[in-house]
């Protein structure tokens, strides 16, 4: 939740730092240990796309506009993270956002990139009378990926 301008607001922002998730080993299998992870920045990962969902839907019901600072290359794919529902949380930011009652401003900031799966998730074509896209000149978008990466 932040204010812009006075006007109160809710804020989706993406995490660009590379985040250690760790994970306790399981008390009732003598042979599982802690197990730690790191989550690359400015991905969508089972964990942080349910909490921009949860986030999501909490700003609607709050009667909050919504401001989406989009630079996102994309959700993660590995195995686990099929395993944990990336795609069903996926579709709840997409569910979320259709059913958004308030303004939401997306805005692709100088010299980022939405890419991938996050471009589909944040198109203002899903709910055309409430969101509307505003890109900087230096960003970058699409749903291949640039050529040379």
């Amino acid at each position: 939740r932040a204010r812009l301008g006075g006007i109160p607001m809710g804020v989706v922002v993406p995490e660009a730092r590379t985040v250690s998730c760790t994970y306790p080993a399981d008390p009732a299998d003598p042979d599982s240990k802690e197990r730690v992870s790191q989550q690359a920045g400015l991905v969508w990962f089972p964990d942080s796309a349910y909490k921009t969902a949860t986030a999501i839907k909490d700003f609607n019901l709050e009667g909050l506009p919504l401001m989406i600072l989009a630079n996102w290359r994309g959700f993660s794919g590995g195995m686990r993270d099929m395993f944990e529902e990336i795609l069903k949380f996926g579709s709840m930011i997409v569910d979320n956002l259709v059913d958004y009652k308030q303004p939401v401003f997306v805005y692709i900031p100088p010299n980022g990139e939405l890419r991938g799966g996050a471009w589909v998730v944040v198109d203002p074509t899903i709910n055309p009378d409430m969101m509307e896209c505003y890109v900087d000149t230096s960003a970058r978008g699409g749903i291949l990926e640039p050529a040379g990466i």
